[in-house]
């Protein structure tokens, strides 16, 4: 199948109260993770038996996480609209029962090659659970996804569409990851960019001291396109970096943020120029959660926060765009985006 990826990595999280059966299943029943949710604008098949005008259109592409439980029986399915085509695409995704506190993945549900579209603009979205053993079918995700396109290397008669994701880049998460190998929890962020994969060293500082780096191979100099209409994130892990202190495995120091609660400072270079900020500030157990995710139902442990674009690697995108966008359409209340600033 041919379709055009405008994801180099992908990651996904929500909280929806469902209803089956007359049982009321308020938070602890099936959600989405907010962060998770991914919508893309593919192409079709470039079969020889498709239709020229299909093949230079596109359909929906989402994927996502929802948090279980999963009833046996249960069927996940998606449904986009756009003006004048209220019902454009329907169509289930990969669905199997999962009990509490266990993820199920949607990593790609595709629409079928009979909806198709050239349109351009705000698409509407839902994500449906419904269930014929219990009775019911219940929104867990409604969103707005907007959908352009560019001029393709084929040339102006094979555009290239994609879903814009400005809306990510002044967002970050922070997290603990469970290192069972280390017998504790290490510390990670996330964040998104603009353009084909790059290159990212990032340093974790704290009180002017340099803790840790993390690393992720990509493009650099020309190769890296920032201006590309393609987003994706970088998920960075800082080993070494715990909760809390794991003991001695034999392995390099550790560093408990338990026991050092104050200010933090990540610093990303990307392409090998200094290009993002990402502050926060630790408790003294150790957590940095600002209640923001959790006051809009976020659907993942992860801490929101944001982050500070810096230098002009990037230009043109739309600074405003986490105002209305954000989560596609579900902006985090509470949450304010950082002013960039000059490199």
């Amino acid at each position: 199948m041919r379709r055009t990826a405008r994801f180099s990595r992908i990651m996904l999280c929500g909280l929806v109260a469902l209803s089956f059966g007359g049982v009321a299943l308020g938070e602890d029943g099936p959600s989405i993770a907010k962060d998770s949710v991914v919508v893309q604008a593919a192409h079709i098949s470039g079969s020889e038996d498709a239709p020229k005008e299909k093949q230079l259109q596109w359909k929906p592409e989402i994927a996502f996480n929802v948090n279980g439980p999963i009833a046996d029986g249960s069927q996940v399915w998606v449904e986009f609209s756009y003006p004048g085509h209220k019902e454009f695409s329907k169509f289930n995704c990969q669905t199997n029962a999962v009990p509490a506190g266990e993820m199920l993945k949607v990593e790609e549900c595709l629409g079928p090659d009979k909806f198709t579209t050239d349109y351009t603009g705000p698409v509407d979205f839902s994500i449906h659970l419904k269930n014929e053993l219990q009775g019911g079918d219940k929104v867990l995700f409604s969103g707005k996804a907007t959908v352009a396109k560019f001029v393709g290397p084929a040339g102006p008669q094979y555009p290239e569409f994609y879903v814009d994701e400005d809306w990510r880049i002044p967002i970050a998460f922070l997290s603990y990851e469970y290192d069972a190998g280390h017998r504790g929890s290490y510390f990670t962020t996330l964040f998104w960019y603009r353009g084909n994969p790059a290159s990212v060293n990032a340093h974790l500082f704290y009180k002017g001291k340099d803790l840790a780096k993390s690393s992720v191979v990509g493009n650099e100099g020309s190769d890296w396109k920032p201006d590309k209409k393609q987003w994706g994130f970088a998920n960075l892990s800082f080993l070494g970096i715990y909760k809390d202190d794991p003991g001695d495995d034999g392995y390099a120091p550790k560093f408990a943020i338990s026991k050092n609660p104050g200010d933090y400072e990540v610093k990303v270079l990307i392409a090998g120029h200094l290009a993002r900020s990402i502050k926060f500030t630790v408790k003294p157990d150790g957590s940095f959660d600002n209640g923001i995710a959790d006051a809009n139902k976020l659907g993942s442990k992860k801490t929101i926060v944001p982050v500070q674009v810096i230098g002009n690697q990037t230009t043109g995108w739309d600074q405003q765009a986490w105002k209305t966008g954000a989560f596609y359409g579900n902006p985090p209340k509470g949450f304010t985006a950082v002013a960039p600033a000059a490199g």
